[in-house]
């Protein structure tokens, strides 16, 4: 963004939305299990609850911080130029006034970013309506697996919200893409749905879908974008 030309505190901004809106539809859904699908819970889940109610305690803090920050830019400030000083006075940081000038200024940018995005309500809640689409597409993938291997005993709703589970409860851990967690939760939940010997390639397909052929993708347009871009320059 920021070679595009994009101020880095318009930027900061946008990707704090983004990432609230992320979180925010996760406990959203996870809302929505627990008030409409709770059977899911005791019949599924009951091993792996632990981790599903911390998932949520953990997202639901962590966007009501970042709405605080987004929402209260004066606090954010504060915070900010207090975890500067802190480090400074720890040497951690060398003492620079020119650093703390810089920080003022592009908090001011800042400010009036997030008093842009509060009075964009309608695109905002656009914007959860379309991620909350693109969530239950990407836990559909586990359901698409479900009817490729010829069963049909739960639903389309169901698989998706036993899915939702899983992403709920890995989403916060310190792990990259909730890797070797995710699949653990998977085959203790799902396996009364794929038995016998469906379940482990169940698991290696829909991770293999959903996470890991997304990765080399990823991967694969991250090096085309750094080629061009380095040309470009």
């Amino acid at each position: 963004m920021n070679r595009d030309k994009i101020d880095v505190s318009v930027g900061t901004v946008v990707l704090m939305i983004v990432t609230i809106l992320y979180k925010f539809v996760l406990v959203f859904l996870g809302a929505a299990i627990f008030v409409f699908r709770h059977s899911l819970i005791t019949d599924y889940i009951s091993q792996v609850a632990f981790f599903f109610y911390l998932g949520i305690g953990l997202n639901v803090f962590c966007v009501a911080l970042m709405l605080m920050l987004v929402f209260e830019p004066t606090l954010a400030s504060r915070v900010l130029l207090s975890m500067i000083r802190m480090l400074e006075k720890i040497h951690i940081l060398k003492k620079k006034e020119e650093r703390i000038r810089k920080i003022e200024g592009w908090m001011q940018d800042y400010h009036k970013a997030a008093a842009v995005i509060k009075e964009y309500k309608l695109m905002i809640f656009e914007m959860f309506l379309v991620t909350l689409v693109q969530r239950i597409l990407h836990f559909s993938i586990t359901y698409l697996v479900y009817k490729a291997l010829g069963l049909s005993a739960l639903g389309f709703v169901d698989i998706v919200a036993l899915q939702c589970v899983i992403s709920i409860s890995v989403d916060m851990l310190p792990l990259p893409g909730g890797m070797g967690i995710s699949e653990g939760l998977f085959l203790s939940i799902f396996q009364k749905i794929f038995r016998g010997s469906l379940l482990y390639p169940a698991m290696l397909l829909s991770r293999g879908i959903s996470y890991y052929a997304l990765v080399l993708i990823s991967a694969f347009l991250t090096f085309v974008a750094h080629v061009t871009i380095k040309r470009k320059e």
